[in-house]
């Protein structure tokens, strides 16, 4: 089996939209920095045509590998990559390319000297382009649940831009319980609690467009938070 230096795993729920651009700008990208890399593409039970184009694509391309999962979500999809990828650094980022794609080469850059990289919509000087109503959830959320009730030294836990070295994001992907999509912060509460080298910076972040409300993903991550607190406060569950 051929061992690439990076993996760029690709999480696609309901992304027939954007799949197809998001995989040109990776492989110019990549291509302009001579990287030996795959890319990965989990298709996270759409209900578009996110796998055909996913299916069309791996054909298309030999270092395109595309799976398919029958339930969403985001915890199950992630251990899927890192399950697949042979990569010894594991590249996330959104589909749709809310982090712009001019960081890419800062994010690998970075990955060579820290076991986890990841992008920043609040560490100065970022610019985040979103409505004020998740934008103020989001900073409520960090903030008091994740930084407060959790205590993550990380500004920003919930950006998808990242690069994890395989190993470790194999380990604590099998650790997180939650199979919703909790599971990239819980990632990242684990990573500091196991002391491994992690570095934030900032990024230009644009919302694309809405999925779900602002309220309703606030309640829905409420419940995985108060979980992992009381697993790592009273049962010990590092």
């Amino acid at each position: 089996m051929t061992e690439f230096d990076f993996t760029v795993l690709l999480i696609a729920y309901n992304e027939e939209k954007f799949l197809e651009t998001c995989v040109e700008q990776v492989i110019e990208n990549a291509n302009s920095l001579n990287l030996k890399y795959e890319i990965v593409i989990v298709e996270n039970g759409s209900s578009d045509k996110t796998f055909d184009i996913a299916k069309n694509l791996s054909k298309k391309f030999p270092f395109i590998v595309a799976v398919h999962l029958d339930k969403p979500s985001g915890t199950n999809a992630m251990r899927k990559g890192y399950t697949i990828a042979t990569g010894k650094t594991v590249i996330n980022l959104d589909v749709d390319l809310s982090t712009d794609m001019k960081h890419f080469k800062e994010l690998i850059d970075y990955s060579k000297n820290y076991e986890i990289v990841t992008g920043s919509r609040y560490l100065d000087p970022s610019m985040v382009n979103r409505t004020l109503d998740r934008h103020y959830l989001s900073l409520v959320y960090n903030r008091i649940f994740i930084r407060g009730l959790l205590g993550s030294k990380i500004l920003d836990n919930g950006c998808g831009f990242r690069a994890v070295k395989r190993e470790i994001g194999y380990e604590l992907y099998n650790k997180i319980k939650d199979d919703g999509f909790f599971g990239p912060n819980e990632f990242l509460i684990r990573a500091q609690r196991k002391g491994y080298e992690i570095k934030e910076f900032p990024v230009k972040w644009i919302e694309n467009y809405r999925r779900v409300g602002p309220w309703k993903i606030f309640v829905t991550y409420v419940i995985p938070v108060t979980k992992l607190w009381i697993n790592l406060t009273f049962k010990n569950d590092a």
